[in-house]
């Protein structure tokens, strides 16, 4: 009897003591008790680094610009922006046709956009994944000071990451529900619904029409051939339409980016022709490198902050990226559908961005919008991971990762806003360039001054265009590379009367007017055993050619004879540039231009290196070189990294 009450004591503890807890469901039962509370605090965080992080200026690049000045010309000439995403310009040209280009109000749009952004982000979510991994999410990109930067400027990344949010939003109201309707009588409306939100998604940014691969792959993996069906025939319906609407209004609306450019081996040299398959090999890698070693783990707080777009590629936190996107969507798989189409999407929409894009456009925008997605699933997998029966124990991982996740992005953050602060305040007590260094600030005054004292009707170059006319009102000219004619020009030159003459670059050049290319080589040419990065090629009448090698031999200038020679070295070396100072000269007097701007924007935004762009000055050199006395000095502003404007004389 004793035995037997024993037993039954031990039976009674056991049934009335409370479930044993382990550390997840602690974890995740107090954030999902406070998920609204913590929702309101990351939108309160998120209008304050809104703030903190405001800059009045446009950026460097003049990309921002670009928008602006669209959207000007859709109100009031009804030109389509064909260049850039379209529907950007589109949404801001009723603030510029009504206030004009004002900046504020204009950056002022981005960061609603970028909030409205992150309600959807948590609304889409919610219930969806575990709170232990959207709250935390949430939290940590309330406070990235990277994604809070572009909420101030005016690109196009704000408003497709409100795009991303509408689309992703629908998206999990519809498809990613317990319970999906295929009544296509009462639910066509979905399918339409968020095909025209994809097409949103495309006029935005190009690489928009990722999401359609995404959408199929993730019906293809699920195996909802319904789905599939009728959001193709959605979308062909969709994009059908506006294709036609679009060709009856804008007979001529061109395309953002010429797709045989991206896949030029140098878009800026075509001459070099297409890349083959080892190429966008390298680029795929290179591009890994760049946005996810670096990039990427800067928003994380797990890497230093670097000087703008400098790329210090770290391959081993490349390959941990990649193998955690791997364990991640194996792990989620059959466990959450709503993670798995995160997965989904942001693979295709980095795998197309690295593909295509261009070594040299490395910029850390390009995946910022993807940057809370991407957060969000890796955090999603690795909470998954350590939830499984064999490592249960070690769940405490997850914690500490979050943790050092928050020490590291309110780090960097702090950096970030103390340096931008003190510029924020005196832009708005009235210092509108306060923060440029001296080469962008004498810039802007020097199209300024250009604006107000040149003659009204003169054709003016800048260097940067558009950020010329945003801050005066006034069309300015581009000129964004020097022109240069393919090796083959060179391969037709044959005079009967005339001699080449190839002239080691130098500014004492003779006889000007019989110069023909200038060659420039990253590698070194040889003429006559010295090595030079630039040659002279000159067409010398028979008659003048022994008073012009002994003028150069009196200037102890090195020279060849041997063309065949210069020629050799340029199919080899492959990387030459040819210029043709009478094409350029040509384009100038055609183009009707008066004055350029010389400004010394530096090569390295970062530091006074005494590198600067020089594309300007290189048409005029070059010019100048066959052509005397075709340029006068008519103002300088600033003594330090001046800007000259110079008059061009016909």
């Amino acid at each position: 009897m004793k035995s037997i009450a024993k037993k039954q004591g031990r039976v009674k503890d056991k049934a009335t003591a409370p479930s044993r807890r382990d550390l997840y469901d602690g974890i995740n039962g107090f954030f999902e008790r406070n998920r609204q509370a913590f929702f309101v605090i990351s939108m309160l965080l998120s209008a304050v680094m809104c703030f903190l992080m405001f800059d009045v200026k446009i950026t460097q690049s003049g990309d921002d610009c670009d928008y602006i000045l669209a959207a000007d010309d859709f109100w009031h000439h009804f030109l389509f922006p064909g260049y850039h995403g379209a529907l950007y310009p589109i949404v801001l040209s009723p603030v510029v046709g009504l206030f004009g280009m004002n900046l504020i109000l204009l950056k002022l749009l981005s960061a609603v956009f970028v909030l409205l952004s992150i309600w959807l982000f948590y609304k889409s979510f919610r219930g969806k994944a575990p709170a232990v991994v959207l709250v935390p999410s949430l939290l940590l990109v309330s406070v990235c000071s990277y994604v809070f930067f572009y909420a101030c400027h005016t690109y196009s990344e704000p408003l497709f990451m409100l795009m991303q949010g509408l689309f992703i939003y629908f998206f999990s109201k519809y498809f990613l529900c317990a319970e999906v309707s295929y009544r296509l009588k009462t639910d066509w409306r979905k399918y339409v619904l968020l095909a025209a939100l994809a097409l949103g998604l495309t006029l935005t940014r190009t690489i928009g029409y990722g999401v359609l691969v995404a959408v199929v792959l993730f019906f293809l993996v699920q195996r909802r051939w319904k789905d599939l069906l009728y959001m193709a025939g959605a979308i062909l319906l969709v994009f059908g339409c506006w294709k036609i609407f679009q060709s009856a209004v804008w007979s001529i609306s061109g395309e953002p980016y010429a797709f045989t450019g991206l896949l030029a081996r140098d878009v800026y040299n075509p001459h070099l022709g297409m890349e083959d398959f080892s190429g966008l090999v390298k680029r795929f890698v290179d591009n890994s490198h760049a946005y996810f070693s670096c990039f990427l783990y800067q928003y994380m707080g797990l890497r230093p902050e670097q000087p703008s777009n400098y790329v210090d590629a770290n391959p081993p936190l490349t390959v941990l990226t990649y193998v955690l996107y791997a364990v991640s969507l194996a792990v989620i798989f059959k466990r959450n559908k709503t993670l798995l189409f995160v997965g989904l999407y942001i693979g295709v929409m980095n795998f197309a961005t690295f593909v295509l894009l261009h070594t040299i456009w490395a910029q850390d925008r390009l995946i910022m919008v993807y940057y809370p997605l991407i957060l969000f699933f890796l955090l999603g997998g690795i909470c998954y991971l350590l939830r499984m029966r064999a490592l249960r124990k070690v769940f405490f991982i997850y914690p500490v990762l979050l943790l050092v996740l928050c020490v590291g992005t309110l780090s960097i953050t702090k950096n970030r806003v103390a340096r931008n602060l003190p510029a924020l305040q005196q832009n708005l007590l009235g210092d509108q360039l306060y923060g440029w260094t001296p080469d962008w600030q004498n810039f802007v005054k020097g199209s300024q001054w250009a604006a107000k004292h040149l003659e009204k009707d003169a054709g003016i170059i800048s260097r940067k265009p558009t950020i010329s006319k945003v801050y005066t009102g006034r069309d300015f000219m581009g000129m964004h590379s020097a022109v240069t004619v393919p090796i083959e020009m060179l391969d037709s030159l044959a005079y009967s009367d005339s001699t080449l003459v190839a002239v080691n670059a130098s500014t004492q050049m003779p006889k000007g007017e019989l110069l023909q290319y200038i060659i420039t080589s990253a590698k070194d040419l040889t003429v006559d055993s010295v090595q030079t990065k630039g040659v002279f090629l000159y067409a010398v009448p028979n008659e003048d050619l022994d008073s012009m090698i002994g003028m150069i031999e009196e200037r102890q200038m090195k020279y060849t004879l041997d063309f065949n020679s210069i020629m050799e070295q340029c199919r080899a070396f492959g990387d030459v540039r040819i210029y043709d100072p009478e094409q350029m000269y040509r384009q100038l007097v055609d183009g009707k231009v008066d004055y350029l701007l010389m400004p010394q924007l530096r090569m390295d935004p970062t530091r006074k290196d005494g590198m600067y762009i020089n594309t300007v000055h290189r048409y005029v050199w070059y010019i100048s070189f066959k052509y005397q006395n075709r340029f006068r000095i008519v103002h300088v502003v600033g003594n330090d990294e001046p800007c000259e404007i110079v008059q061009f004389i016909r």
